[in-house]
């Protein structure tokens, strides 16, 4: 693909990057791979796939690309449309069985959520790890051996990735904006309120972490971003058209609404947060049973937050940072003991066996229902039972 080509097709795929957009799924030789090369897996989501590919290029790996449906392979695995299932059939079809001498799959970590790797590892006689949670640290790992640091375990969010993600939410928010500007106050005071708006956007997703958008501070962070635009456009328009109150009240308020619009989840869609929507009206939080924890270890691997850790001393794990959980639900789905669980503000609880059943939904419910040929007869019975969150 030419420059040009695969500039436009970054932009759809990042501009659109909440839509599904679908490569072949199967197996792809990387380089020239040999039967004692590495065997990778990831979603067939178009944007996933050729960074993968790219970040790789000098080296040699087996990628299987299974179908998920075209989406990215965290929401994926945490909507119902990449599970163990998936993973089964594309190391059963795509024939990587016969070009390799070894059988061990490295899973992305972020694939947790909603893949059982015992499953896998029963079913198929493949030994199945986890690699890093982000594919720019595959180089190094590969190159070390197939090891991965702790630190490759949790998920970044550097300014670039913010950036697309700003890219995302900007036109949206800002086009809403702007249609109602343009009707009430013309083209060109559309242009400074929208421009205004996508200002402070880029700015929000600049200075994350710093900024709070989960929590009731996070009111702070979408008052004062308000405040800003406001102050911008109301500024740029008096230097075009003078002191105008009509002017001021409707780019105050278009501001207004779109942090408003911005507020909704913006949280949700960022690797730093969990979904203020999924929590909203009813917390809840992650639970170890202690008695229960037989320091396996399986859930401080596929943490994406760090919130576990090993306890030497005990041989247990232990909730070491409960307010950067982003309730992915990695943790409880990977326990070999059902150790972990969620427990709501009001008391309900979200069992092991539930969160395996279930997956979420768009606004980071658990209201996906599995289909019965990926659950056990245990957690098949427990997505026929009535919903308890």
């Amino acid at each position: 693909m030419t420059l040009p080509g695969r500039f436009l097709a970054w932009l759809r795929d990042t501009l659109l990057r909440m839509f599904p957009h679908a490569t072949r799924p199967g197996l792809r030789a990387i380089g020239r791979p040999g039967p004692n090369a590495p065997v990778l897996l990831s979603g067939n989501f178009t944007l996933t796939v050729d960074r993968l590919t790219r970040v790789l290029r000098g080296r040699d790996a087996w990628l299987l690309v299974a179908d998920s449906h075209g989406i990215n392979v965290w929401c994926a695995a945490g909507g119902g449309h990449l599970t163990h299932h998936d993973v089964i059939a594309v190391l059963r079809s795509s024939g990587i069985g016969e070009r390799v001498e070894h059988r061990h799959l490295w899973l992305p970590q972020l694939a947790a959520t909603g893949v059982e790797r015992r499953i896998v590892q029963e079913r198929t006689g493949w030994r199945v790890g986890w690699g890093p949670a982000r594919l720019e640290d595959l180089p190094a790992f590969l190159d070390r051996g197939q090891r991965v640091k702790h630190s490759e375990r949790l998920m970044r969010f550097p300014l670039w990735e913010r950036m697309e993600m700003a890219l995302l939410w900007a036109p949206a928010t800002t086009a809403i904006a702007a249609v109602v500007l343009w009707s009430l106050l013309g083209a060109t005071t559309a242009f400074i309120g929208a421009g205004s708006i996508a200002v402070v956007i880029f700015a929000i997703f600049a200075a994350l972490p710093r900024l709070p958008l989960w929590g009731g501070s996070r009111w702070f962070t979408y008052a004062g971003g308000a405040v800003v635009a406001s102050l911008l456009a109301i500024t740029a328009d008096m230097a075009l058209h003078g002191p105008n109150l009509l002017h001021i009240g409707v780019l105050g308020a278009a501001s207004t609404i779109a942090m408003l619009v911005l507020s909704l989840d913006l949280a949700g869609t960022t690797p730093l947060y969990p979904s203020t929507i999924n929590t909203r009206g009813n917390r809840f939080d992650l639970v170890l049973n202690a008695e229960r924890c037989t320091g396996v270890a399986d859930c401080v691997q596929v943490c994406p937050r760090d919130v576990l850790a090993m306890d030497g001393k005990l041989r247990r794990v232990r909730i070491q940072r409960p307010d950067a959980c982003i309730r992915c639900g990695a943790c409880v789905v990977q326990c070999p003991e059902d150790a972990l669980f969620f427990r709501f503000a009001d008391g309900r609880t979200l069992s092991p066996t539930q969160i395996r059943a279930t997956r979420m939904n768009m606004l980071g419910r658990r209201a996906v229902v599995l289909p019965a040929k990926t659950l056990s007869t245990e957690d098949q019975a427990a997505a026929e039972a009535p919903r308890r969150d």
